[in-house]
């Protein structure tokens, strides 16, 4: 009889403190979602430029790509953090990568080209754009050069708040 009543009781023991865990997990998940939504979402400053277009793609039509620079936390126009988005063509495959920029001067071609160079997060090495016009940039080869070719790989200006796919500023 003593052994049934301590399997009994070792059998409730064991229910209170998984009923007990399951109920602390819950309730710390529960503390952990409140927490982070009442985080604030990280500053990335002022909008300096959005630029879309369709880049080339070697195994598909195109990436339709945006860009966009925000100034840094100090107001600073000449650097700051940016966001690239690139959906493929006949894919559902989106990618989205952050960084940092920053606003130089200088091509092999212009010294006085102004260029934005764009170090993404993962460390990939950067991404330069010339600066064409207010309403234009084009992607430059790691050496700052135009890609030869006549490939397309210019970005337009569009408006901050343009929807995803509306059409870029002329």
């Amino acid at each position: 009889m003593i052994s049934k009543r301590k399997i009994l009781l070792g059998a409730i023991t064991a229910a209170f403190c998984v009923a007990n865990v399951g109920f602390s997990v819950e309730n710390a998940s529960a503390q952990d979602a409140a927490q982070q939504q009442a985080a604030p979402a990280p500053a990335r400053g002022k909008l300096v430029g959005a630029y879309r277009g369709v880049l080339p793609c070697a195994d598909c039509p195109g990436i339709d790509t945006t860009v966009r620079l925000f100034a840094a936390a100090d107001g600073a126009e000449s650097h700051g953090r940016y966001v690239i988005r690139s959906s493929y063509q006949e894919r559902n495959t989106t990618n989205t990568e952050m960084g940092t920029w920053t606003l130089e001067k200088g091509t092999p071609a212009d010294p006085a080209a102004s260029v934005y160079v764009l170090k993404s997060k993962t460390g990939n090495g950067v991404t330069n754009y010339l600066v064409v016009s207010d309403n234009e940039i084009t992607q430059l080869d790691a050496n700052r050069k135009p890609f030869t070719g006549t490939i397309n790989f210019t970005l337009k200006k569009v408006a901050a708040n343009a929807s995803k796919h509306a059409a870029p500023a002329a």
